[in-house]
């Protein structure tokens, strides 16, 4: 069978889908990366994406499927080929509860509350000619938080935005050895849905999801863009986020989903509220 990566585009481009391995039902929005290179995409609702957009990627590259609830899966590029599908094995995350108890527990806001900045994080880039190119795009920011924190919510800024339909999924990643960002901390998948045009600060409640970092003293949170169209009536595009320069934190930003992550001493607007043991 011929490889999609090699064989000219039909009319009608094939697709993969990504599946549920237990129940095969389609696995919505799931991440599929190229190892350490900018290349991949965001599966659709349906949990379908064209492979077309590792087009790239060697016939030895590693590919990365994941989404939160399941267990990553790691695949040769080669192995893709059309109407194979891609199962995802569920992945249970036991959460211990949290009681918050009056003097016992303090709720503080952590990460950057500013609005105003002369540089920007930009999810559109120069040659973002097709939508498609933001697909698995991530920014976020290093938290430092204290052990045992549950998250009740986040914030985050957006400066300007000439986007339809912005979808964007919510990340709280743990560090690795090399202070990158890694492992989800999520137990379930969380999805916000950007008004069209939206600016200012934008909101989500995180209190149904019990979010909580265990005992990392620093996470990543994060947004990855899922979804979103131009505005056809705008002659250029962006989304913008304010990230004024601050050798004092730390951003992390990467092109897809599996690429290297890159560091930017800044603060990006963007700030959640913690509940902490005292101490």
């Amino acid at each position: 069978m011929a490889l999609l990566f090699f064989s000219s585009c039909p009319p009608q481009q094939p697709r993969a889908q990504v599946l549920d391995a237990a129940t095969g039902q389609p696995v919505p929005y799931a991440s599929v990366g190229v190892q350490l290179k900018p290349l991949g995409t965001v599966a659709d609702a349906a949990g379908y994406f064209a492979p077309q957009a590792l087009a790239g990627a060697q016939p030895a590259d590693t590919v990365v499927v994941s989404c939160v609830g399941y267990a990553p899966r790691k695949l040769l590029a080669s192995t893709l080929t059309e109407g194979q599908p891609v199962r995802l094995l569920p992945q249970t995350n036991t959460l211990s509860a949290v009681t918050v108890r009056p003097g016992a527990w303090q709720r503080r806001r952590v990460g950057h509350e500013g609005s105003f900045s002369f540089t920007q994080y930009n999810f559109h880039l120069n040659g973002d000619a097709d939508p498609a190119r933001k697909l698995g795009r991530e920014v976020g920011t290093i938290l430092a938080l204290r052990p045992g924190s549950e998250l009740e919510d986040v914030h985050f800024f957006v400066g300007n935005n000439s986007f339809r339909g912005v979808r964007l999924r919510l990340n709280v990643r743990a560090l690795d050895a090399d202070d990158q960002p890694a492992a989800s901390l999520l137990t379930q998948d969380i999805h916000y849905q950007l008004p069209d045009g939206a600016k200012g600060w934008q909101h989500l409640d995180l209190r149904p999801y019990h979010v909580q970092t265990g005992q990392h003293e620093h996470v990543a949170v994060t947004l990855e863009w899922l979804d979103g169209t131009p505005d056809p009536s705008r002659d250029w595009q962006v989304l913008l986020m304010p990230a004024p320069l601050n050798p004092l934190h730390r951003m992390v930003y990467r092109d897809k989903s599996a690429d290297q992550w890159r560091s930017l001493r800044a603060s990006l607007s963007l700030y959640v509220t913690a509940v902490s043991p005292r101490g």
